[in-house]
């Protein structure tokens, strides 16, 4: 995934739901967070890794870069713990909304970069936190994350990070078993700027494999303006049940227009979660063209009419939204770090990923110079 359409994504998630698109709880989207309530959620999680920080003697400083802040929830409840917190993000709409609740500007600020390069001065930093963040990030933006948080802190100092591993029940399914038909069935147009909608489809396994439904093989989706994205996807639709070769299921799936007017495509494909798009292995992907206009558009109604979901219905329930999940094996990490001369002093296993994944919390110590 290229940078730039990894930061499109998020600033439209960031200009949509910013609480939500950080804790996408499915009885929360659309406005449901009380910021008391979502801010309070970071407690919990900043307590664990300061007792982790501690427990290996070590200390995050006065000064912290908060990576991937989004709307500055963990940066506020680390601001508890330390002088300066700086949060950082892709995207400047996830800054403003920060900076719009930051409950400490005296002690906390919120920066906007490019995605490759932090904005900061090597070893400028006494200590890093990245949590629920990186695990968005394609796999060569983590690496390079990871490389640039090792510069901007100083020496001696510590890095605390969050990376799933790999998915709990994944079974790789061969290239020949990645062939479906996607028929759409109903696909709302018009629709309104960043209004929700759901798209119904028909999904015929073509292939001569069966497809369980316990390894993470959904149907996703696309926005294109011509040929080039622009929303790489905001929606995922799992499978009720194992598609044996030949079956077919209708899927619905909820995907949120782009924020600007005018003439899409709206493509579905199937995806099995951290190993392909099945388009980019010979599968045919479906495509139809959808109007964006400025205002929402109510539900039509009548049989086999297009069907709409208003903002305020709940999502399908996933726990990452739909959002792109990626990960890092631990043996990575550890190499990636030894190479750079820092000590590794823990990594621990926790839930941040949610259950469809394995997870864990590294604790490493920033080495000297060379």
């Amino acid at each position: 995934m290229p940078v730039d359409r990894f930061k499109t994504t998020w600033e439209d998630l960031g200009r949509v739901d910013p609480l939500w698109a950080v804790l996408t709880d499915p009885d929360r989207r659309n406005g449901g967070w009380e910021l008391g309530e979502f801010l309070a959620t970071a407690t919990g999680p900043i307590a664990s890794v300061r007792k982790l920080v501690d427990e290996a003697g070590l200390s995050f400083g006065e000064r912290v870069i908060d990576l991937g802040c989004g709307a500055g929830r963990l940066s506020n409840a680390l601001a508890a713990h330390v002088h300066e917190v700086v949060g950082v993000d892709v995207a400047q709409s996830m800054v403003d909304e920060a900076n719009r609740i930051n409950q400490f500007p005296d002690r906390i600020s919120f920066v906007a970069y490019d995605g490759y390069r932090l904005p900061f001065d090597d070893e400028s930093f006494d200590s890093a936190l990245s949590l629920i963040s990186l695990q968005h990030s394609p796999p060569a933006l983590q690496v390079q994350a990871l490389l640039e948080l090792q510069r901007v802190v100083r020496p001696g100092g510590v890095l605390v990070f969050q990376l799933p591993c790999r998915p709990t029940r994944r079974e790789e399914l061969s290239v020949k078993g990645m062939r479906a038909s996607i028929e759409l069935i109903d696909v709302p147009t018009p629709i309104g700027v960043g209004q929700t909608v759901t798209v119904r489809a028909r999904l015929t396994n073509v292939s001569a494999h069966t497809w369980p439904s316990g390894q993470l093989i959904r149907l996703g989706n696309h926005w294109l303006k011509g040929h080039e994205p622009v929303t790489w996807d905001d929606g995922r639709a799992d499978l009720p049940h194992d598609l044996a070769p030949g079956a077919t299921a209708e899927v619905e799936l909820e995907v949120v227009a782009p924020q600007e007017t005018g003439e899409y495509h709206l493509e579905l494909d199937v995806v099995q979660e951290a190993v392909t798009w099945w388009a980019a292995v010979g599968s045919t992907p479906a495509r139809t063209r959808v109007t964006v206009v400025q205002d929402a558009v109510a539900s039509p109604s009548g049989a086999g009419k297009e069907v709409v979901i208003e903002a305020h219905q709940a999502p399908h329930q996933r726990k990452d939204g739909g959002i792109e999940m990626f990960g890092v094996d631990t043996n990575l990490v550890r190499l990636l770090f030894a190479h750079c001369g820092s000590q590794v002093v823990s990594i621990v296993p926790d839930d941040m990923a949610g259950d469809d994944w394995e997870s864990f919390t590294y604790v490493i110590r920033r080495g000297e110079t060379v």
